[in-house]
């Protein structure tokens, strides 16, 4: 019996050793992790490594070592930090627009109206849709003579004409947020009204005892408990803001007019090929890089922080 429970217990040891927990998670992991090294790793490694060199991008083996001299170029380039600033006023406008209309809807839909599943699917829909197609349908929507948006200020009593909002430098800026915004604002809302229906009733219902206001009661319970998905809310629209933002610009402005739409992505992608400064256009991607690598820290450490509050405080 003693040599059989021996066995067994060898057997079931072994067993386990077979398909322990670690490298069953490896063997699900290993896919993924190869994915990630050989399609994101391994090009940022390269971008960082040609952002030290000069290299037109013809022929392999052309690269002339330059050092730091790309960046330093990179400093006294005043369409870049022109690029950086659209980036982050684009960003900006962003956050406090989606955050301010998405908190509102968000609000009116936790009150369980009559109709709620239907606005929020009507809401989550442009999310559905391709960054293409938004781009285009807000292309037309501008139109100065055709567009839909001039033509509905004049029906409303608004004559501005046959504006060009894409074509003049004081509106084209904000007029290309505005897809982003329509497009992004129903993942908002539905992330912003789970976080909301998650505050315990108990906490509303003491604040309306003690007699507090609507105002009172969403100032000092409901945005406080909620700030954190505020900060996650802001983490994904800063990566929006450098990445998504190429796919508007491109389509609605090229940039234009006169570089008042130039953003990180468009000015990366006219260096590298239009002019053909690879190791120049590698080196504005590092700057974009580390620059956006630090507001995510930054951003991330303050809801980090903010939990940590919530957590002592209960």
């Amino acid at each position: 019996m003693d040599f059989r429970g021996a066995l067994g217990l060898k057997q079931h040891r072994t067993f386990r050793g077979k398909h322990s927990p670690i490298r069953v998670v490896a063997v699900f992991l290993a896919p993924a992790l190869i994915f990630y090294l050989a399609f994101v790793a391994y090009p940022v490694a390269k971008v960082f490594r040609l952002s030290l060199f000069r290299w037109r991008g013809v022929t392999r083996g052309t690269e002339e070592f330059v050092g730091l001299s790309n960046f330093v170029r990179l400093y006294h380039d005043s369409i870049f930090w022109r690029a950086l600033s659209n980036n982050l006023i684009l960003f900006s406008f962003v956050l406090v627009v989606s955050v301010t209309i998405a908190l509102f809807f968000a609000l009116v839909l936790a009150r369980k109206i009559r109709g709620s599943g239907f606005y929020r699917a009507t809401w989550l829909f442009p999310n559905m849709l391709g960054d293409v197609i938004v781009g285009t349908i807000w292309l037309f929507i501008f139109h100065p003579t055709m567009g839909m948006l001039n033509h509905f200020l004049s029906l409303i009593g608004i004559d501005v004409g046959a504006t060009p909002w894409l074509g003049q430098s004081s509106t084209a800026l904000i007029a290309v947020a505005i897809p982003m915004i329509w497009k992004y604002m129903g993942l908002y809302i539905i992330l912003f009204l789970a976080a909301i229906q998650e505050i315990p009733q108990s906490f509303l219902d003491a604040a309306r005892i003690d007699g507090a206001n609507q105002w009172q009661e969403f100032s000092r319970i409901t945005l406080p408990l909620i700030k954190p998905t505020i900060a996650v809310a802001a983490v994904f629209l800063m990566w929006n803001s450098f990445s998504v933002i190429f796919t508007y610009v491109k389509l609605l402005t090229e940039g234009g007019p006169h570089r008042a739409t130039e953003v990180i992505p468009t000015y990366i992608y006219q260096v590298g090929f239009g002019y053909h400064e690879f190791g120049y256009s590698s080196a504005i991607s590092v700057a974009s890089f580390i620059v956006l690598f630090a507001l995510a820290s930054i951003l991330t450490r303050m809801l980090m922080r903010r939990m940590m509050q919530g957590e002592t405080g209960r």
